[in-house]
């Protein structure tokens, strides 16, 4: 009886310290959280998976998600704000671990509502210049930026988020793609 009972909490201490390290990554969402993408998943995300999203380097897990020479556009988050929130958004917080290997590339963590997929007209656009967010390279660095939505935004609207080169002739990385919406 006292074998079962030391191991059994042994077991309980062994969990709790599983959970508590697994807490650390929260990462300090702001707002309601809408998706957090490592890429070993992609639910949710679309375009040309053969060329952006790769295994030559990641913050967690074994993908992310790049642009470079061979492509403009990264692998693109879509979605209706009314699925992303029942109350009307007013602001959407956007970060991500990136990767550059140095202060020549050029790169765009980029956020843009349009009325619908059926209307691509913009209502909002904006983005994390990675030019100028990061300041470390050929390691990862952690980018985060807060949009206010315009006041014309509906439920009804279509939000993307995506990766894009601006100008760059080396590769550039994004992982742990985190979007939350403010209320």
């Amino acid at each position: 009886m006292g074998k079962h009972l030391l191991s059994s909490c042994g077991l309980l201490a062994g969990t709790c310290l599983l959970l508590a390290s697994c807490a650390g990554n929260d990462d300090n969402v702001k707002g309601n959280l809408v998706t957090r993408n490592d890429f070993e998943a992609v639910l949710g995300w679309g375009g040309n998976a053969d060329v952006s999203v790769t295994s030559e380097k990641a913050h967690s897990g074994k993908y992310s998600v790049k642009v470079g020479p061979q492509n403009e556009y990264g692998y693109t988050y879509v979605n209706t704000l009314g699925n992303m929130s029942t109350a009307k958004t007013k602001a959407i917080t956007l970060s991500a671990w990136v990767w550059m290997p140095n202060n020549q590339q050029a790169a765009t963590l980029a956020l843009s509502v349009t009325r619908s997929p059926e209307q691509g007209a913009s209502l909002f656009y904006g983005g994390i210049d990675l030019n100028k967010a990061v300041t470390k390279y050929n390691t990862w660095q952690k980018v985060s930026q807060t949009f206010t939505m315009p006041d014309s935004v509906q439920s009804t609207n279509q939000l993307k988020c995506y990766l894009w080169r601006t100008a760059t002739n080396e590769n550039v990385y994004a992982d742990d793609i985190t979007i939350s919406v403010n209320d």
